[in-house]
């Protein structure tokens, strides 16, 4: 049977290597950009592209437990991509690296990277399972796919600016998760 964009979920589901193929075939390129950005500091393609590999088997021993539409199925596999990627990055980072500095002088690192690095992957997905749809897609979008909120306010239809408060209470939400507290 051929695999088609309506159907190569079931098939990889299934674990059907045409499956896999038609996936790595659609998806290589955003895939590769999300790792690309996460992993370029180290200037190792090796590492890049074991971390695509890593990406595209996680999915397909994964399959199973996937539930969505092709949209769906897109933000999953690049969520993989970017857990993959922050996995490898802890991996590395054991090994003695030289920073990037900026302009101060200190390790340029965003807050949020350094909060997604120090937690661990289970935490952020089970942590994540807890927001609304919404959130969880503008979580997504922000700080797995990389996009600016206005790009994230076109997308989901709604103004900057509530991008911006879905955001900060989203974060605020997580970090009280995270300690261990119920917020309503």
């Amino acid at each position: 049977m051929r695999v088609t964009d309506e159907n190569f979920i079931k098939h990889l589901k299934k674990k059907r290597e045409e499956a896999l193929q038609y996936v790595i075939d659609e998806y290589m390129g955003i895939i590769k950009a999300i790792i690309y950005n996460a992993l370029k500091s180290y200037n190792d393609p090796q590492i890049i592209e074991e971390c695509i590999s890593d990406t595209f088997l996680g999915a397909y021993e994964n399959a199973k437990q996937f539930r969505g539409d092709k949209e769906d199925f897109r933000r999953w596999i690049c969520t993989i991509a970017k857990f993959k990627a922050i996995s490898k990055q802890r991996r590395l980072s054991k090994t003695p690296y030289f920073y990037e500095l900026n302009e101060t002088g200190e390790a340029a690192i965003s807050a949020e990277e350094e909060y997604l690095i120090k937690t661990t992957t289970e935490e952020v997905l089970i942590m994540m399972t807890q927001l609304e749809q919404l959130d969880r897609d503008i979580f997504t979008m922000k700080y797995f796919l990389n996009m600016k909120n206005e790009e994230i306010a076109i997308h989901c239809g709604l103004t900057k600016a509530a991008i911006d408060n879905r955001l900060y209470r989203g974060k605020k939400r997580l970090q009280q998760i995270r300690l261990g507290g119920s917020m309503t």
